[in-house]
């Protein structure tokens, strides 16, 4: 029977050609899934290569959902925070660094979430060991329509760099051979107290008696122990908030806040019950002391207090003269 008494007005070559139409459609659908499912190896593959990157960096990396919960973190990270990769991952922020500090990260997190935008912050990891610092880059993984789908941030250490600039301000502030703070800082702190005052203000100045007779002696390395053991006395003496200061070569200088005369000179009377156990170690010291009320000028009580220490050393000078 022929297509034409079936009632398909289709030639036999029409449906030679539809099918052959079909059959390239199919082919070229074939094709199509094979690219795509090649782009998807691809891709796969180059997730893993990227994932061992991460995986392997120094740097700390490591990525948040909304929550402030981990999404991924590397061994960098674990390492540097002293935990297992299962004891941070799917845990949040607050579960691996102190409320505080916590707190400061998530808060550059949740801004990241909420801008879209990057940002850049220093960090402290306590560590038992020591501290340690890092400059961490918040970044924002954005999904099709711009939305913020996670947080990823790279950490660099600067540690190092951390306490070069520490050792920097404490050069600037301290004594090297003591470890008391400096002339600039006495006089620095000198200038605060008188603009914002926290009156009576008690001014110690104290030198070591004989020290270019111990120098000239038993040597500079003498002399400079009787300086440290003369720091350790004084840093003993006085309270942790009182500014203690070596200002010359064999001089010192204490600056005691908010105290009167009469808590001043029991501060000195402790000083000097200090002193007494060092005799044998050739340490002595002349100390002068002066009290300045609200609107007195420090430089002069400063003044007051020096000719003072020099009354009592030139006494000091008669006494060893005498025998």
């Amino acid at each position: 029977m022929s297509n034409s008494e079936s009632g398909d007005p289709r030639s036999y070559e029409d449906l030679r050609l539809e099918l052959e139409q079909l059959r390239q459609k199919v082919a070229e659908m074939e094709a199509l899934e094979a690219e795509r499912q090649e782009a998807v190896n691809a891709l796969r593959e180059s997730e893993e290569k990227y994932r061992i990157l991460l995986d392997e960096s120094s740097d700390p990396i490591f990525a948040f959902y909304p929550d402030g919960q981990y999404r991924y973190v590397n061994r960098a990270f674990a390492d540097g925070v002293g935990r297992r990769l299962e004891e941070i991952i799917h845990k949040k922020i607050w579960d691996v660094f102190p409320k505080d500090e916590a707190d400061k990260r998530y808060a550059v997190v949740k801004w990241v979430f909420e801008n879209a935008q990057s940002k850049v912050i220093e960090v402290r990891v306590p560590r038992p060991d020591g501290d340690r610092y890092y400059i961490t880059t918040a970044k924002p993984v954005l999904g099709e329509r711009g939305e913020v789908l996670s947080v990823i941030c790279i950490s660099k250490e600067i540690t190092e760099r951390k306490q070069m600039e520490q050792k920097l301000l404490l050069f600037s502030t301290h004594d090297i051979l003591t470890g008391l703070y400096n002339r600039n800082y006495y006089e620095l702190e000198l200038e605060r107290l008188q603009r914002e005052g926290q009156f009576p203000i008690s001014i110690v100045i104290a030198d070591v008696d004989q020290l270019k007779s111990i120098n000239d002696r038993w040597g500079h390395a003498a002399g400079d122990e009787v300086i440290r053991l003369a720091a350790d006395s004084l840093r003993h003496a006085f309270r942790a908030e009182d500014v203690v200061a070596r200002i010359g070569g064999d001089e010192f200088a204490v600056l005691l806040m908010g105290t009167s005369e009469a808590v001043a000179v029991e501060r000195v009377l402790n000083l000097r019950s200090r002193l007494d156990e060092f005799k044998e170690k050739r340490l002595q010291m002349s100390i002068g002391l002066t009290t300045g009320e609200e609107g007195c000028s420090l430089v002069e009580v400063m003044r007051q207090a020096d000719d003072r220490m020099y009354q009592e050393k030139d006494r000091h000078r008669r006494e060893a003269a005498q025998g």
